[in-house]
């Protein structure tokens, strides 16, 4: 009885030390330092237009032979339009100023980013003269970014806010051809730029199956809105954000594929990214 009468009094006085330490603590719930971690998934989307361009091509029905044109009735404009949802981890750390329910603050964040998205897919479209051509992607692996934030409490607790996101990051697009149709090439019509011949001369060829990238770096903008929870020094997140991603250029050499499986001897593929992402984060206010 004496033990347990013990351990009651012990008990009722560390509840009145926390009890009183919770009471002369003033500070608003969304107030100071923070440090947290983020998950989430991000659909990536790419806008595509591939324009052929270059010395084109027309077959001579007199005399079977290739002619050189710049007729723009014979360029090529394919536009694609394509998405993939990949997942995106990352760390944070900020301030926040609270007065009364409003909140302003700033934040730091960087992270990685699995997506890849297949903008283009024609390399298993067989193997005759109509065969495939290439396969297009546009990846993007890590970020980081600053974020102006200002929110307002619902709740003592419970703040929502919107971001205005400056991100940072490298994205990659490359083009791999066809290399079955490119070989195919030699013994189809088709025209060797230097000699005027009519198969595609091995050169010719060879530089056409080089696989072609390009990479931007590039700031972009990622506005969002989010509403965290606070739980005494601990918080939850939850963020949407959409980020206006870069535009990627490159220019493809097409020689090497016959005059009639794609006419023109440069392919100039414009990426167009942008970002919808979906994010929880867990965070310790310090």
């Amino acid at each position: 009885m004496k033990n347990l009468f013990n351990t009651l009094l012990a008990t009722a006085a560390m509840v009145s030390v926390v009890t009183v330490a919770n009471a002369t603590d003033s500070k608003p719930a969304a107030h100071g330092f923070y440090l947290g971690a983020s998950a989430g998934v991000a659909n990536t989307n790419v806008k595509s237009k591939v324009q052929a361009g270059g010395t084109f091509y027309n077959l001579n029905t007199s005399n079977g032979n290739l002619v050189a044109t710049t007729d723009s009735a014979e360029s090529r404009l394919v536009n694609t339009d394509a998405g993939k949802a990949a997942g995106i981890f990352g760390l944070m750390a900020g301030y926040n100023f609270q007065k009364g329910s409003t909140v302003f603050g700033g934040e730091i964040y960087g992270g990685f980013d699995s997506s890849t998205v297949k903008v283009y897919d024609d390399k298993g479209s067989g193997s005759s003269v109509e065969g495939g051509l290439w396969t297009s992607t546009v990846k993007r692996k890590s970020f980081f970014g600053f974020a102006p934030r200002i929110g307002f409490m619902l709740t003592p607790s419970t703040q929502l806010y919107a971001r205005l996101g400056i991100e940072y990051g490298k994205w990659t697009a490359a083009v791999n051809p066809n290399t079955t149709s490119l070989v195919l090439a030699n013994n189809v019509t088709n025209v060797n730029a230097a000699s005027g011949n009519a198969n595609a001369g091995a050169a010719a060829i060879a530089a056409s199956s080089l696989a072609t990238t390009a990479s931007k770096k590039k700031l972009s903008f990622a506005p969002g809105v989010g509403m965290e929870v606070y739980m005494g020094k601990m918080f939850v997140r939850g963020e949407y954000a959409y980020l206006m991603g870069p535009k990627i250029t490159l220019v493809q050499n097409t020689n090497g594929y016959s005059y009639n499986m794609y006419n023109g001897s440069t392919a100039t593929h414009t990426f167009k990214t942008s970002q919808h992402r979906v994010q929880l984060a867990v965070g310790f206010k310090f």
